[in-house]
């Protein structure tokens, strides 16, 4: 659990009939840009491996924390040359090929990582909008079973789905997308 306010990500045990936070994942509950330290811990990830990945929103960047581990890498945004600009991001998500997708609240748009690095994939009009290509602050994003992208267009108040596209190839690229559906 992300605990924004206190700048900590705690594990809770569902197995022990308690609610009762157990464990510190990451951060210390002192806000700070430390590898230690988080601000406003935001979306959370952890893959197979128990490695927690963290949208440190207050920090603009992606933690990655690995398993037992307290001291964080910076994956992505403010602290990671050569990576890509984050303002403000909301969630991260690993695919099973490791490329990271984060939701970038403040830049208005999806990123994801690819072989050539960090690139815009939706949103990518440099500002917030309504058109189906545009989002407004969104807060999260999550993969479908086809590698279809839906995001929480909050400040729109709306879902988007962006359809995978296959590429010249016939071969499917999640890099290629367009809007198919929105509310």
């Amino acid at each position: 659990c992300s605990n924004d306010q206190q700048n900590k990500v705690v594990k809770v045990s569902l197995t022990n009939g308690s609610i009762t936070p157990t464990t510190i994942a990451a951060g210390n509950s002192i806000q700070g840009s430390g590898s230690y330290m988080l601000y406003w811990p935001s979306g959370l990830f952890v893959d197979i491996s128990l490695n927690l990945y963290v949208a440190d929103y207050g920090n603009n960047r992606i933690q990655l924390f690995q398993s037992g581990q307290l001291n964080g890498t910076t994956l992505a945004g403010s602290g990671a040359p050569g990576t890509i600009t984050l303002n403000g991001p909301t969630k991260v998500i690993l695919d099973a090929d490791g490329y990271l997708y984060i939701s970038d609240l403040n830049n208005n748009r999806i990123v994801g990582s690819g072989p050539a690095g960090y690139r815009c994939l939706v949103g990518c009009s440099g500002g917030s909008g309504t058109a189906s290509n545009q989002l407004n602050g969104p807060t999260t994003l999550s993969f479908d079973g086809f590698g279809n992208i839906f995001v929480i267009d909050s400040g729109n108040s709306r879902i988007q789905k962006f359809l995978l596209t296959s590429n010249s190839c016939g071969k499917y690229d999640p890099i290629l997308l367009e809007t198919c559906y929105k509310q």
